[in-house]
């Protein structure tokens, strides 16, 4: 049996492709959630066609989606007591052909393999590998990392980098690329932009939101830009940005909710350019060709650099000149000649988690 641990709306989108393959080969998957985005999770699952969890290892911080180290603290504390008291029945319970796969470098990846290795099972981490150098940047993001790799048994690296990184690893399986490349495709081919061209703005990390004078100064460059852009915020950075923005005294900025999946990608299939300090929109911009800049002092991730793809580094003039220049970044959708989901399923397979 296969049980997928995860907690944000980011895990839901990445991981997706992969329970979709494994549901469609008619494979026994479990969902366990911490949701560490709690309602924005729940909807995001119902929109992807992931349906209800099976298990609810916790539910935020009593209900909120996790803000600050308090309420870190508190979901930590929930999910420690879960695994304390379900650890001995479900030792005896999971069947011995059991794998908990966990994704990427958020905090429920860490307690997914921690889990998996409290219950003596494997535990597989997907788009694993991936390294900034520096620990700081993105924070805890890379320290979250480096964790998992020291508890997971199967790694899925997305990049030659990510496996040059686990070199001394076993089980080390290059998946040619970020899950997210399905995330994508699996919604069809690129449409052209919009007559009326709009840039777009995510901009979400801890690191970014907690540097007050930095969100001021960037969102007063971005309102520089020669075309509108549209500001997508949620429950964690609305009023931070919201703030931000009235202090530039501009127009250009339009503020919109944050959009389901298939809304998001038709949106950056729509735009001229994105300034976005995700990690899941850079697998997804350098995909489209879509010009990005990477707004971050570093980034564990190489697709897309120096193509499509700038990183800031937090280097205002950098943003300054792709707000004028982002034209000449564009490339056509390249599809790639493998699927990460499917690399995922087919090793799976191999291994006898799935059949």
């Amino acid at each position: 049996m296969i049980v997928f641990i995860y907690g944000t709306t980011a895990e839901a989108i990445k991981l997706a492709p992969v329970i979709r393959r494994l549901r469609a080969r008619g494979n026994r998957i479990q969902q366990w959630v911490t949701m560490q985005h709690t309602d924005a999770l729940e909807k995001v699952m119902g929109q992807l066609g992931l349906g209800e969890p099976d298990v609810v290892i916790a539910h935020g911080a009593k209900g909120r989606p996790l803000r600050g180290t308090r309420d870190v603290l508190t979901w930590g504390g929930t999910v420690a007591g879960w695994l304390r008291r379900n650890r001995k029945r479900l030792k005896r319970t999971l069947p011995a052909d059991t794998v908990i796969v966990v994704h990427g470098d958020t905090m429920t990846s860490v307690a997914g393999a921690f889990i998996a290795k409290r219950l003596g099972v494997p535990c597989a981490h997907i788009e694993a590998g991936l390294r900034s150098g520096n620990w700081r940047h993105p924070f805890p993001e890379e320290l979250d990392r480096r964790i998992v790799g020291t508890m997971a048994t199967v790694h899925y690296t997305p990049s030659e980098e990510a496996t040059h990184n686990l070199a001394k690893r076993d089980n080390v399986v290059y998946t040619h690329g970020n899950t997210a490349l399905d995330a994508v495709l699996d919604h069809g081919e690129q449409a052209g932009t919009s007559e009326e061209p709009f840039g777009v703005a995510l901009l979400h990390r801890f690191e970014f939101i907690s540097n007050a004078q930095l969100v001021d100064d960037t969102l007063a460059v971005l309102q520089e830009s020669p075309i509108p852009l549209r500001l997508i915020v949620d429950v964690f950075n609305r009023e931070t940005l919201e703030k931000a923005l009235e202090k530039t005294g501009g127009d250009r900025i339009q503020v919109i909710p944050k959009l389901s999946h298939d809304a998001f990608v038709e949106l950056l299939k729509q735009a001229a350019f994105v300034v976005t300090d995700s990690g899941g929109v850079q697998a997804e911009s350098a995909l489209l060709g879509l010009p990005t800049l990477i707004h971050r002092k570093a980034t564990e991730q190489a697709e897309g650099i120096g193509r499509n793809i700038l990183l800031s580094e937090w280097d205002l003039g950098r943003l300054r000149g792709f707000l004028t220049d982002y034209a000449s970044m564009r490339h056509e959708l390249e599809r790639p000649e493998f699927s990460p989901s499917d690399i995922i399923v087919a090793d799976l397979v191999s291994r006898g988690y799935a059949d």
